[in-house]
Order: structure tokens, then C-alpha cells, then sequence
């Protein structure tokens, strides 16, 4: 069975380091997306805000309730004062257009 939280956590590194990368912009928001919203995120294959390719595609998954947790965990010790917040929208990309306004 293929290790998701390890992929997750490799993923949610990359593209806070690559140009545009929307985790980049999620680091300094002080938010952490709920794991509905993260799991569309991970679905999708791709960071759509990547629009120079400068991350590789990866193939569709989606994170368990335990290995959100943990994933959201690791985060925030990164990343301390985050916190998870719906940010009163519906779904990922109505996130993304929360965090990036």
C-alpha cells in the first residue's frame, strides 16, 4: 500500500519551494485547509497555480482521516500559530480564493 502521508508531506514541501506554488502562500496565511479541501488538493494531481510546470504531477490520492491529522500536525510544528479553518467556503478552490485575496 503506497505510503500517502510520506507523499503528502514530499508534495507539500515542493510546492512551497517552487515558483507559485500555492502552499508558498498557505505558509505565511497562518491556515491549514480542512482535509475535505486538502484531499480535493490532492486529487486534482497537480498544483493548478503551477502554471509554469515546475512541479511534477503526481498520481490522484487522498489522505485518511489518521494521516491528515498527522500531516496537519507536522505542518503546523512548521509552521506555528496555523491553524485548520473552512474560512466559511465550501471547498478548495473557494479556500484558495479566501487565502489568496
Amino acid at each position: 500500500m503506497p505510503n500517502y502521508l510520506k507523499l503528502a508531506k514530499t508534495l507539500l514541501e515542493e510546492d512551497t519551494a517552487v515558483l507559485y506554488g500555492i502552499f508558498g502562500i498557505i505558509q505565511n496565511s497562518g491556515y491549514f485547509p480542512p482535509r475535505d479541501f486538502l484531499n480535493e488538493f490532492f486529487a486534482g494531481g497537480c498544483d493548478p497555480c503551477d502554471q509554469d510546470g515546475y512541479m511534477q504531477s503526481w498520481r490522484p490520492f487522498c489522505l485518511s482521516r489518521e494521516d491528515y491529522e498527522a500531516l496537519k500536525t507536522w505542518w503546523i510544528d512548521q509552521h506555528p500559530n496555523t491553524v485548520e479553518d473552512a474560512l466559511g467556503v465550501e471547498d478548495w478552490d473557494e479556500w484558495v480564493q479566501k487565502i489568496l485575496e
